[in-house]
């Protein structure tokens, strides 16, 4: 009686070894990819859905809200302000640089607690932010982003930057305000110039 040889070849066992190298070297750059672009995802997510949320309360609250960034602790949050008597805004003019309590007045005193605070995740780090109206750039310490009762916000710029073993692999996350309508764009690129073409309106691409 002739029996069947169920096992594999040496010449079977190349080639299939061969078949999984190949697959993996053409499929590892695009898991990659969607993994790194995941992870920009995920660190521009819950910070723009912040600014949306301090939007949201200026429209029903009807009064000037601030989003506060801390730019060497990588933290941002939205204070809640308590006072006697909640004055309703109908300018831009009034801000606080208060990050615990401010007074406006001589009477006026306002509490502040956190209300929203979260860090960016591991790895990645404010590199500015930048107000337009002030032509104020922050790369220290904090900086603040108001939205208004009429759904409009402080044109502003804010970068996330990715940070990596070599600079060429460094990744960014641009952060864009409308200052009529409050709308927040975001794009990814590697370079600060890649930001400024977005920032300046030069790039109409896809958004992340």
């Amino acid at each position: 009686m002739k029996t069947t040889n169920a096992g594999f070849t040496l010449i079977e066992l190349v080639v299939a070894i061969s078949l999984v190298l190949l697959i993996t070297a053409v499929g590892a750059p695009s898991f990659r990819q969607l993994y790194e672009r995941s992870e920009l995802q995920r660190a521009s997510g819950e910070f723009t859905n912040t600014l949306r949320y301090a939007q949201q309360r200026a429209v029903l609250e009807r009064t000037p809200i601030r989003v506060v960034i801390d730019v060497d602790a990588n933290a941002f949050w939205v204070p809640v302000e308590q006072q006697e008597e909640r004055r309703h805004y109908s300018s831009k003019s009034r801000r606080s640089n208060s990050r615990r309590s401010s007074s406006r007045s001589g009477r006026d005193r306002v509490r502040e607690e956190k209300a929203i605070e979260s860090k960016l995740p591991e790895g990645f780090i404010f590199e500015f932010v930048y107000k337009v109206a002030d032509d104020d750039e922050v790369r220290r310490g904090e900086g603040e982003i108001y939205f208004y009762p009429d759904g409009s916000a402080d044109a502003s710029y804010v970068t996330l930057l990715r940070l990596a073993s070599r600079r060429d692999e460094e990744q960014r996350v641009f952060i864009k305000l409308d200052p009529v309508t409050g709308a927040i764009k975001t794009h990814s690129g590697y370079t600060e110039q890649d930001g400024s073409e977005f920032y300046e309106g030069e790039f109409d691409g896809p958004y992340l």
